[in-house]
């Protein structure tokens, strides 16, 4: 990537639209600009140095065309270079158009990301933030962006900073000992160096954790049939999706696959997932459905237990989440094959034996069907997932590298932890320590091979 010559490129959206923009950087970037933009009046700045605003028109071929101007003299630009963003009418062929009149002029085509590599071998933006601009262009949500936000303005650069200057300092007494062993003296103790690590750690698993946080925002929301055999969970699906998704018959292991289908629920929608019914596997095809069932237990956001509330033996006692933290609505299916009283009565004894929320409903006629859609939607919106949310957007890079962090520092504190005062195996903990802050020097963009960075922005689209 030669960063000297003067790139262009459209970066604004694809597709048509009221306005359009193209950008270029780079030495050249004003002087390709003047031969093609004739001004109606200056900026009212007079400050050359300054970022200026131009109207005008742009002459492409025989076509004259009103257009504005925006110049971001060096260095201050997004590039630290001379930069131009030329606004004008959004049409993909007058852009293109564009885009070969500077081309012709001496430009050349940006690579993808290449303003944005720019600006980071500027050194106007650490790998972090790289991170947190290509977040924001990718968000899918509102708390995504505020998310990737975060890591734009160094949430994550903070962290690592303070995790590594504390693993520096207990790195020195760590290493201090070993360098003194035959000295009575007497650096750390082992108990204050745990108490230490497990604060730093505390730190670096929460931001993990609310990093993973992050990845589920941009989603639907998963909600997640589970139950015995021919509790009628397919049939559930059939009905609140309104559509044919799912083979009903009164066989066990009918459902093999995991089955998915978008259920509107007024103001919001969600994903629900029908899995193989509870029980024992009694073969390989049986096992494998098992499986597929785990792996989308581990995405759900919402469980419905379904129960066939018309069996002598009622089976609730597996009404639980699969997984800490997820909430449960148990559905008392079948109940058109049910008086009203015992509808009442069966309503009752799953809520006293869960102390779970219960709706009834029959998914063969749909009668309870709307008001278990209003009841899943309000445990949806309570979800965890708010604006209040602090958590920091993290890509595979940053979650991996908090992932060893957290078990090098794990490491340590299994060694130090049964000391009773003295720190023994004093070069194993000083390994683990560096090894932990090696890994943290990748949140900050230590040690960035041309390769690796080739990789993380070629994940930008071109004109970024």
């Amino acid at each position: 990537m030669n960063i000297d010559d003067t790139i262009v490129a459209v970066s604004s959206p694809p597709g048509a639209s009221v306005r359009g923009i193209v950008r270029l950087s780079g030495p050249q970037a004003f002087d390709i600009v003047s031969r093609l933009f004739s001004s109606d009046g200056r900026s009212e700045d007079l400050d050359e140095a300054a970022p200026r605003y131009l109207s005008g028109c742009l002459s492409l071929g025989s076509c004259r065309l009103p257009a504005a101007v925006y110049q971001f003299p060096s260095p201050r630009s997004y590039t630290r270079q001379d930069v131009v963003e030329i606004h004008l009418l959004g049409a993909p062929g007058i852009l293109a158009l564009l885009i070969e009149a500077c081309l012709a002029s001496g430009a050349r085509r940006a690579e993808p990301g290449e303003f944005t590599a720019r600006a980071y071998l500027a050194g106007a933006l650490d790998l972090t933030q790289v991170h947190g601009i290509a977040g924001m262009i990718a968000a899918g949500s509102d708390l995504q962006l505020q998310a990737a936000e975060r890591l734009l303005h160094g949430g994550l650069s903070q962290t690592a900073d303070a995790a590594r200057e504390e693993l520096a300092d207990l790195l020195s007494l760590v290493e201090g000992a070993l360098d003194f062993a035959d000295e009575p003296i007497d650096f750390i103790q082992a108990t204050e160096l745990c108490r230490r690590l497990k604060s730093v750690l505390k730190a670096l698993a929460s931001t993990r954790a609310a990093g993973l946080r992050v990845e589920r925002w941009g989603r639907l929301p998963h909600v997640l049939l589970a139950g015995a055999p021919n509790a009628g969970k397919s049939s559930l699906l059939n009905r609140l999706s309104g559509m044919d998704r799912a083979i009903c018959a009164p066989v066990a292991w009918t459902t093999r696959d995991v089955l998915s289908a978008p259920v509107a629920l007024g103001e919001m929608d969600c994903l629900l997932l029908d899995v193989a019914g509870l029980g024992d596997a009694t073969g390989e095809v049986e096992a494998k459905a098992r499986l597929a069932a785990s792996r989308a237990v581990n995405q759900a956001d919402l469980v419905l237990h379904v129960v066939d509330a018309s069996a002598p033996a009622l089976d609730a006692d597996t009404a639980t989440a699969p997984r800490q933290g997820v909430p449960v609505i148990v559905v008392a299916n079948k109940i058109d094959r049910m008086a009203e009283q015992q509808r009442a009565v069966v309503v009752r004894r799953i809520t006293a034996k869960t102390c779970a929320t219960v709706c009834a409903a029959s998914a063969k006629t749909g009668e309870g069907c709307d008001a278990l859609k209003v009841t899943i939607q309000q445990q949806l919106s309570d979800r965890p997932a708010s604006a209040q949310d602090q958590a920091i957007a993290l890509v595979a890079e940053h979650s991996e590298a908090l992932r060893e962090a957290i078990a090098a520092l794990e490491r340590t504190i299994a060694m130090a932890e049964p000391c009773t005062d003295s720190l023994d195996h004093a070069d194993l903990v000083a390994a683990e320590l560096h090894a932990a802050a090696d890994a943290l020097g990748v949140l900050v963009g230590q040690d960035q091979t041309e390769d690796m960075l080739g990789r993380i922005f070629a994940r930008f689209c071109v004109g970024k």
